[in-house]
């Protein structure tokens, strides 16, 4: 006698009713994506249910602390308020305080873009992939009149403060809330941004990255990856080298590396 299949949407259900989750508000889709990696890697349903909570977690664990997006939001509209472009500066980066990623490059945001753009040129259309609070570097960058930015994020709150943010910026494109390992981005862009994230994603589900590379339709991918661990205790940039450069063996992409006080950026000409 056969073994009865596993609901999947009831396994799925189950665990989006997760308060925790819920309040985060991380899509359906990410949920689903894990549960049927889990199926297929696990021996019973149960054991895959659990192996799924335990990958979510380590997901979505850099999004329990975000900040309050409703006072963010208050602050950078009183700043945009002023027409001010410094005050926009000042608020926009006691924002990227509140993650991991955006704080650690703030010391660097003078440098950080010029140098990137220098390689790909200033991009007219940017896609910006999980892109957590990185918008907000947008007064960094020196985008040209008419540009746009599509933020990707699984986070509702955060994409909802996102496209807020963007129309004050007066930037066009959109915030979008979208697995972009699930469901890759259909938008046709000069550069993409996939900052810090390579090493995450892989442990999620080896190999999951290079397809999203191949399905981007631009013309530059720009990764990048930490040099030391978030402690600052231990040196990885050579690890995570590594384990670029070996998602990218199969690609003919030429690749250009700048190296940064504390991250490794790789400009990747796709289609230059």
């Amino acid at each position: 006698m056969s073994k009865e299949a596993p609901d999947v949407e009831a396994i799925v259900a189950g665990i989006a009713r997760n308060k925790k989750y819920r309040a985060i508000g991380v899509t359906e889709s990410t949920i689903r994506d894990i549960v049927l990696s889990e199926l297929a890697r696990q021996p019973n349903a149960k054991a895959a249910m659990q192996s799924a909570r335990k990958k979510l977690h380590e997901v979505m664990a850099l999004y329990l602390g975000d900040p309050d997006y409703d006072a963010a939001r208050a602050q950078l509209e009183a700043a945009y308020a002023t027409g001010d472009a410094a005050t926009v500066r000042v608020v926009c980066a006691a924002t990227m305080q509140a993650h991991d990623s955006t704080r650690e490059r703030l010391p660097l945001l003078d440098e950080f873009y010029p140098r990137i753009f220098a390689v790909t040129g200033v991009p007219h259309t940017v896609l910006d992939l999980a892109c957590a609070l990185n918008p907000l570097a947008i007064p960094w960058m020196g985008l040209p009149p008419g540009a746009r930015f599509f933020a990707y994020d699984i986070h509702r709150q955060r994409v909802d403060f996102l496209s807020a943010y963007l129309a004050l910026a007066g930037v066009g494109g959109a915030a979008v809330e979208q697995d972009i390992l699930v469901d890759y981005p259909r938008e046709s862009g000069d550069v993409a941004l996939l900052l810090k994230e390579i090493h995450r994603m892989e442990k999620r589900r080896r190999g999951i990255v290079l397809p999203l590379l191949d399905a981007l339709d631009v013309r530059w991918i720009v990764l990048s990856s930490p040099t030391r661990s978030r402690t600052g205790r231990r040196a990885v940039k050579e690890v995570y080298r590594e384990q670029v450069r070996g998602i990218l063996s199969g690609r003919p992409w030429p690749l250009t590396e700048i190296e940064f006080a504390n991250e490794l950026v790789y400009c990747i000409a796709k289609n230059p």
